[in-house]
């Protein structure tokens, strides 16, 4: 599959902040876009798949217990998202500097990567269950603006994690804001509102 086969957008409002959209393991563009309407219906929605695997089991980066299989094929797929979502902004029109990353966990974990990496633009991130990915070189991001969730019953990724990321990001000298649902690993409606409301108020 060559990499334009892996991006989709849809239009919106061009004075909206443009959302990038990374899913979990094994999602499909489709799905993603249609959850990013849901959370914000005028902005501009871009979505690149993982490079990794194919399928059920497509993904930004292989992870083990122990963490990311290749630390260096994880910087390289941010920076490969980072100059991509840059390069369809500015073919678009859209404002880079407003852009806002969602990701869902494994999705999440490389946002989160990229962000505290300095390599994928823009103005805020939202983080659902992010994984944990340690990054060599974190680049301050004054200003910038996170929002986090976690679910104490998520077996895949812990709160603790969730709450390790979310200290990463204060290292950046970014705002953070995380919420702790009762749910597991499957996003509850109830994140899905949070979202979409911190969203509308911060950006």
């Amino acid at each position: 599959m060559v990499d334009e086969d892996l991006i989709e957008w849809m239009p919106g409002a061009n004075t909206a902040a443009p959302l990038l959209l990374l899913q979990g393991t094994g999602g499909t563009n489709q799905e993603i876009l249609n959850f990013g309407r849901r959370l914000a219906p005028q902005s501009p929605l871009i979505t690149i798949a993982g490079r990794q695997g194919s399928g059920a089991e497509r993904q930004y980066f292989r992870q083990t217990a122990a963490g990311p299989t290749d630390p260096q094929q994880v910087h390289n797929e941010a920076a490969w998202l980072g100059e991509t979502v840059t390069s369809i902004c500015q073919e678009h029109r859209w404002d880079a500097d407003k852009l806002i990353v969602v990701g869902y966990s494994n999705g999440a974990a490389m946002a989160a990567y990229g962000v505290r990496a300095g390599v994928i633009p823009g103005q805020a991130a939202v983080l659902f269950h992010p994984l944990w990915l340690p990054v060599a070189h974190p680049v301050s991001r004054p200003g910038y603006q996170v929002w986090l969730s976690a679910g104490q019953r998520d077996l895949l990724v812990s709160v603790d994690t969730v709450q390790r990321v979310q200290t990463a990001c204060d290292q950046l000298d970014a705002t953070t804001e995380m919420l702790v649902t009762g749910g597991s690993h499957m996003l509850t409606p109830q994140e899905v509102l949070a979202a979409q409301t911190w969203i509308t108020q911060n950006t």
